[in-house]
């Protein structure tokens, strides 16, 4: 009897311990940071969700640190474009780093011990079959609806901030940090007429993204009209304001907190989604030029068009087209100094586009073949000559050419689903570096063959998915590359045009007889 209570003993204790460390293992992120204040700003006026979320924060550690952790829930990390931080007072950007952190290990919700601990996450199913996951004391609402029976809950990626010096204890740091988001939007309803009013459903969280504990916090939603369906509303922290929604303040807020945001608006913008962008870029020392061809697949993500277009009803409503989602007219910002502008699809050439030439820049209008509904695509290109003076410098300490170019040429406010640059450098180029103000997802160097070429020309390709406007940042291409290359086309041409007149020469001077050839004698 007393071994068998022995056993009951160390058996519940190993139990309780084991659960106890469970329920510590929770807080992954050290929490040597407090959130004074935290303002964030959740701007819905386009097709790309962006927050700008203010943070005051202080170390309450009793030694110095130079790292902050942000969180962002896994299912907007994996539509997450673009991120940025910078100190609110010299504007200097910090650098910023995804970190891998083990995930939350979850319990049954039925377990009695998981009731024991205030931090423990749980999860249960629910009349639906679907999994909720929650807090086991204060299970409220869900951070992440599933039908999968092996689903593990909501997981919380994080990304690791380096100031650029270390804080002392109780000093105070205040930044900003600047994020965009594609594809969050939801056409609600999902069809509408041709004429139709677009309205969109946008869900997130009433609290803002932070891994430590915050005194005061708010949360202000910009819309692009006043013309707001519904919203959450959380009684006494809600306020609206025309084209804004306020949310908060919310005092002493936890770590990852979560409260439903959302918000049924109307949207009257086309939705447009370039799901592929090829970029060629070819560089001449030769001709001094350079030569700009860009191909797109554009589609409309917008509400889609229900039943079948009718040209009847699209010429009786022509003077209302501009307060439709239909894209009828697009335009593109090009150097000041561009020449020879062509615009083609697959058919052939595209005469209904107009260049218009500003202090600055160039403006190029064109209109597609025809007008673009909800879900509908189009698919064309477009190109033109600029002098290469105006993009590549020679720096004679190094010296080395210097190419200075925007990633891409985005439309406002449209979303890049896959981006692909070829640069093209002349023949003979070599020791070439690349250098991008942000992440590429990939970047290959190879060789492009084209007319008259000996060893072929030096080909870079960099690609990157998800690219919106805060990537059109100049990238920078460096290498060298001899003057005496010039005269390696004019040398290969020549010897091929004068080459077959030496090979005669030599053959007519060749004696194939056999024997003395005999002279004619007088």
């Amino acid at each position: 009897m007393r071994s068998f209570c022995r056993l009951l003993a160390i058996l519940v204790l190993t139990i309780s311990l084991a659960y106890k460390t469970l329920a510590t293992n929770v807080t992954f992120v050290p929490q040597h940071w407090r959130n004074t204040n935290m303002l964030r700003t959740i701007d819905l006026t386009s097709s790309i969700v962006r927050e700008t979320t203010s943070v005051a924060a202080q170390n309450i550690h009793n030694e110095s640190i130079g790292e902050y952790y942000f969180p962002i829930p896994e299912q907007w990390d994996n539509h997450l474009s673009y991120i940025e931080v910078r100190e609110r007072k010299t504007k200097q950007t910090f650098e910023v780093e995804k970190v891998k952190i083990n995930p939350l290990k979850w319990v049954p919700y039925s377990n009695q011990l998981s009731r024991q601990f205030d931090d423990m996450f749980v999860m249960q199913r629910n009349e639906k079959n679907e999994i909720i996951c929650g807090s086991s004391k204060k299970f409220k609402l869900p951070l992440l609806h599933s039908n999968d029976t092996t689903s593990t809950c909501s997981r919380i990626r994080y990304y690791k901030i380096f100031f650029n010096r270390r804080l002392d204890p109780q000093e105070q740091i205040k930044f900003t940090i600047t994020t965009a988001f594609t594809h969050m939007l939801i056409p609600y309803p999902k069809e509408i007429t041709q004429t139709g009013r677009q309205q969109l459903l946008f869900q997130g969280n009433q609290y803002g993204n932070s891994a430590y504990q915050t005194d005061q916090q708010k949360t202000n939603v910009k819309l692009p009209s006043a013309d707001i369906i519904s919203y959450s509303q959380t009684k006494g922290n809600v306020i609206r304001n025309q084209k804004n929604l306020d949310y908060g303040r919310f005092n002493e807020t936890k770590p990852n907190s979560y409260e439903e945001l959302r918000i049924h608006y109307e949207f009257q913008q086309n939705m447009l989604t370039v799901t592929g962008l090829r970029r060629d870029l070819e560089i001449s020392h030769w001709g001094g030029n350079l030569a700009v061809e860009e191909h797109f697949n554009l589609t409309h993500d917008g509400a889609r068009l229900k039943g079948h277009f009718s040209r009847l009803d699209y010429h009786k409503t022509v003077y209302i087209h501009h307060e439709t989602i239909m894209t009828r007219e697009l335009t593109l910002s090009l150097p000041i100094h561009v020449s020879d502008v062509y615009y083609r699809d697959e058919i052939g050439n595209v005469s209904t586009s107009n260049l218009r030439y500003e202090q600055d820049k160039t403006i190029f209008d064109f209109k597609p073949r025809y007008p673009l509904f909800g879900g509908w695509n189009y698919t064309w290109y477009y190109g033109y000559n600029v002098p290469l003076g105006d993009f590549v410098r020679y720096h004679y300490e190094s010296g080395r050419y210097i190419l200075n170019i925007p990633f891409v040429n985005v439309f406002p406010q449209a979303i890049h689903d896959k981006v692909q640059v070829r640069i093209i450098l002349p023949e003979g180029a070599s020791d070439v570096k690349v250098e991008t103000p942000f992440v590429i997802d990939k970047e290959t160097h190879g060789v492009h063959k084209t007319y008259l070429d000996t060893i072929g020309r030096y080909l870079i390709v960099l690609e990157k998915s998800n690219v919106v406007n805060d990537h059109s940042k100049n990238i920078q291409i460096s290498y060298t590359y001899s003057s005496l290359e010039l005269l390696r086309k004019p040398l290969s041409v020549s010897l091929f045009l004068l080459g077959p007149f030496l090979l005669s020469m030599i053959y007519s001077r060749i004696e194939f007889s056999i024997g003395k050839s005999k002279r004619k004698t007088s």
